[in-house]
């Protein structure tokens, strides 16, 4: 087993949180987390980005990362100094094994611009001069004859009457209200909150912590221990789902009176 793997599903699993929710926070995919948490080094890139996975997981889970990454390295050696054995054998400079004579590579560029000129003068012989395109005579345009006395039998086109456009409907307003949440004092939860599409909070909420949203449309929370949090809407109690681990809810504003 790893001891690093083990220090930080004990954490995690201390705080309520779920892999999909510390893969939201940190942006590590949860495979990932999984195997950090078992050790399982076969399943993760190159040990320059575990580093930084282990650096960001800690900070997710409100750890000291220098110890972590210690273990890190204890347990796979990444980061040690290994010796390389070089060749005692020197090699030659590569500009003295393939080094031509300057004056034999002026010669080739000289005639290979003679052949390249001779080729062409060839071809503009061989074809001639270009061919005068023809140039297009104008063809002759009817003019249409009046017969005297005759008038139009066009009759003018009616004039468009506007016609009034029915007015949308202006949306009916929503009545704002206050998201409180709080954590028992003798706990601590991870929370996630969503105000009117955007991200208001992600974070642990320690022992004591409260925290208040004004909502205007609609609220998601997310909650790591929802056995140690209080969901309050305008200072009344929400009542959380039972879901056995995390929790979900979702809070809509409700229409003006």
């Amino acid at each position: 087993m790893s001891r690093l793997g083990d220090t930080l599903r004990e954490r995690r699993t201390q705080l309520g949180v779920s892999l999909e929710a510390a893969e939201r926070a940190t942006r590590i995919r949860a495979t990932l987390l999984k195997a950090l948490e078992e050790g399982d080094w076969d399943r993760l890139p190159n040990p320059g980005y575990v580093r930084g996975y282990i650096s960001s997981y800690a900070r997710f889970l409100e750890l000291d990362a220098p110890p972590l990454l210690a273990m890190y390295r204890s347990e796979t050696g990444a980061g040690r100094y290994h010796p390389i054995d070089l060749p005692d054998e020197a090699v030659a400079p590569t500009g003295e094994q393939h080094m031509l004579p300057w004056r034999s590579a002026v010669a080739a560029v000289t005639v290979v611009a003679l052949l390249a000129f001779s080729v062409w003068a060839v071809t503009r012989l061989w074809r001639g001069p270009e061919p005068t395109p023809p140039v297009p005579v104008p063809a002759a345009q009817a003019t249409p004859t009046v017969e005297p006395g005759s008038q139009s039998t066009e009759s003018p086109l009616a004039s468009d009457t506007p016609q009034a456009k029915s007015q949308p409907k202006p949306p009916s307003e929503l009545e704002p209200f206050t998201l409180e949440i709080s954590v028992a004092s003798d706990g601590a939860s991870w929370i996630e909150v969503e105000v009117d599409g955007k991200s208001a909070y992600a974070g642990t909420m320690t022992a004591g912590q409260t925290e208040k949203f004004e909502v205007t449309k609609s609220a998601t929370v997310v909650i790591g221990r929802p056995s140690v949090t209080a969901v309050k809407r305008d200072g009344e109690n929400v009542e959380i789902p039972e879901s056995g681990g995390s929790s979900k809810l979702t809070l809509d504003a409700e229409p003006a009176q």
